[in-house]
């Protein structure tokens, strides 16, 4: 069975105070945006990393539905 592994606080980049789960997952998204900046940087997740994730979970789901391999060709960018 499965459980969850606490991550030690000296490894959290978390500001303290935010909760665990959804709000830690928000806020580490708006770090990452806030550091991209700062750097200059490309920013990630981006419109079109959300374009080559649907892309890819539309094709799963069409071939589960269908029952066989459905090709799929993904926009340029980054890895999906």
């Amino acid at each position: 069975m499965l459980q969850a592994v606490p991550i030690p606080e000296r490894l959290s980049a978390m500001p303290a105070g935010v909760p665990a789960g959804e709000p830690a997952n928000v806020a580490g998204v708006y770090q990452g945006f806030a550091e991209a900046i700062r750097r200059g940087r490309r920013i990630e997740p981006d419109f079109a990393t959300a374009v080559r994730r649907h892309t890819l979970v539309e094709a799963v789901q069409a071939a589960s539905d269908q029952g066989r391999r459905v090709p799929i060709t993904l926009p340029e960018g980054p890895a999906v």
